[in-house]
């Protein structure tokens, strides 16, 4: 096929060895609406045909030197002008000689002298003719590259069932030669009872244009190997003759591939949770202490870590809750597992469930790929849901399901799935309380709280603020490239004594702070501790509207663990809709610390 360069408009090539009559025939062709080359010679008009391929060219026959029929015959045997419509214009009216030009490839004739409406209505035709003929050639290209890269095997018959087309795929699945196939029967290819359904179609039974062929047939190879298939028939008339389209897919090849996506987005997935850990463990602590509180909090840990219970994990904010589920996975026998985490507080309430279940393809609009639930990717793992007293309540007793049945289906999809996971939860809320409210499900909150483990705050366990520090200070000055070898006794005294409402967080917080203010060998001290601890508060300045309402939406925000949206989020608490919320949030400046 020739590939013509993109124009604005047609070029039409005109050949004339008079040039008066190629001046007016110019003139006429570009009044229309053409562009137009010409030339003389039939060698000049030679070049400029492969230099310019031009759409359409206008051939005198009779001219000195090389003739019009030399000039076709040439262009005929260049493979980037041979498909160039040619018209011959010429004065000779001998029938053998308009047909030894249709011999050497020319479409048409013009006779001379000219009627110039005839001229361009013939020029006119022959280019909306080739356009057609070009389109087409696109189009049965385009059908033939799809009908060879198809990963389903096709097979075209005709009327007698005799293959007729035989594409790639087939001469894979088939494991043979499209060549050595052409032309013979499709019946070798068949079991009885799929050929029986063949013959039945062609018979017009059952008499629509299409049959889907599902699981319970077989194929069978050229070496005779049978293979189940599922299948489409379809029947097509063209050019007077019915023609039969068969498509078969491997079911093998398919539940192998289904198969084998299915473990690369496992594996894909417990990558990103891999990686996860990874930078969680350079970043996270040990449990540091020798408090009583924490050793019974331990001991709590070793007795139920070989088990399969489920576990509630209760405390404030900051007291090392994901530290505690850690220690129960790696303690456990599913420690050469994956241990998949999940922060219910941070996800919108409508992507609740795919992030727990996952969701299939096209479910919703961005779901452009299918996506892996947590509770897929931990199978044979822990699943810990951490701040679970944020989950909607309609994703309750979803969860709910799991626990009781370990059954499940992705978002959009209709396949029930099963899976083998060890689930630790975590709150600091009350769900005792919550439950008697009606915020969280009683029957979900008992089948968590199959094994309770409290950790108590920092301010009951102030025995372990030494070990903590000297803990925080050895992290940080080894990133900051400091030797500290002493703390201030102040500071020591004014961090025991401290309430710590942040908890161990808040204290990891202020060590670091007060490494990278110190210079020397000392540990700097932190003045904001020595504020914040002391007893008596001083009464409040007279601040602006909008600092009050600031200070009053950071605080709605703490309680909620800066969860916006919901039945328990910081809007519900507030009145306003959580559309205004993030409205005042943004002209306040208000972010979620990193």
């Amino acid at each position: 096929m020739t590939h013509k360069r993109q124009r604005d408009k047609p070029l039409i090539l005109m050949l004339d060895d008079n040039p008066v009559n190629l001046a007016e025939l110019a003139g006429l062709v570009d009044e229309t609406g053409f562009e137009v080359l010409c030339a003389e010679t039939g060698e000049i008009a030679l070049v400029q045909a492969v230099a310019h391929l031009p759409d359409l060219i206008l051939l005198d026959v009779l001219m000195p030197g090389m003739d019009g029929f030399t000039v076709c015959e040439h262009l005929k045997a260049i493979p980037s002008t041979r498909d160039i419509p040619v018209l011959f214009m010429t004065a000779l009216a001998d029938t053998a000689d308009k047909l030894k030009g249709f011999q050497v490839g020319a479409v048409d004739y013009i006779t001379k002298p000219f009627q110039y409406e005839e001229v361009i209505a013939r020029v006119q035709t022959h280019l909306t003719l080739q356009k057609l003929k070009l389109e087409l050639q696109e189009k049965e290209e385009r059908l033939s590259r799809i009908f060879e890269n198809a990963m389903d095997a096709i097979m075209t018959l005709d009327e007698s069932g005799e293959i007729m087309l035989f594409n790639a795929a087939a001469e894979q699945m088939f494991r043979c030669k499209a060549a050595d196939r052409i032309g013979r029967p499709v019946d070798r290819f068949l079991s009885p009872e799929l050929y029986k359904t063949l013959i039945n179609f062609r018979n017009g039974f059952p008499a629509d244009k299409a049959i889907w062929v599902s699981e319970g047939l077989t194929a069978v190879r050229a070496d005779d190997e049978s293979f189940p298939i599922e299948a489409t028939i379809s029947r097509v008339e063209t050019t007077g003759q019915q023609l039969y389209i068969l498509i078969l897919r491997d079911i093998n090849e398919r539940k192998a591939r289904q198969q084998a996506e299915a473990e690369c987005n496992t594996l894909r997935g417990i990558n990103l949770y891999l990686q996860e850990e990874v930078l969680a463990s350079r970043d996270g602590e040990e449990l540091i202490g020798n408090s009583p509180a924490l050793h019974r909090a331990m001991e709590l840990v070793k007795q139920v870590a070989d088990t399969d219970a489920t576990v509630l994990i209760t405390g404030e904010t900051g007291t090392g809750k994901e530290l505690i589920a850690r220690a129960i996975h790696n303690l456990s026998t599913r420690k050469d597992k994956t241990l998949v985490k999940l922060n219910c507080a941070t996800i919108p309430e409508n992507l609740a469930e795919s992030e727990l279940f996952g969701h299939e393809k096209g479910s919703f609009t961005g779901a452009i790929a299918r996506k892996l639930g947590r509770f897929e990717l931990a199978n044979g793992g822990t699943l810990f849901l951490d701040e679970i007293g944020e989950l909607p309540l309609e994703m309750q007793a979803k969860l709910l399901r799991v626990l009781q049945e370990g059954e499940f289906e992705r978002v959009g999809g209709t396949q029930t799935l099963t899976c083998n996971v060890r689930v630790i939860a975590a709150t600091h809320r009350d769900l005792a309380q919550f439950s008697q409210q009606g915020k969280f499900r009683a029957d979900l909150y008992y089948r968590l709280n199959v094994f309770p483990i409290n950790l108590p705050p920092l301010r009951e366990r102030k025995e372990d603020i030494p070990f903590l520090v000297k803990h925080f200070i050895d992290k940080y000055a080894a990133k900051f490239g400091k030797k500290i070898q002493s703390i201030p006794e102040r500071m020591m005294s004014d961090l025991q004594s401290y309430f710590w409402p942040g908890n161990i967080r808040e204290l990891q917080h202020i060590i670091e702070r007060a490494v990278i203010l110190t210079k020397g060998s000392q540990l700097a001290s932190v003045d904001c501790v020595n504020v914040m601890s002391a007893a008596p508060q001083a009464a409040s300045p007279i601040v602006t509207l909008d600092e009050a309402e600031r200070a009053h939406i950071l605080r709605a925000l703490d309680a909620t663990s800066w969860r916006i949206a919901g039945n328990q989020g910081a809007a519900k608490i507030l009145g306003v809709p959580s559309t205004t919320l993030r409205s005042r949030m943004e002209k306040l400046g208000i972010s979620k610390p990193a």
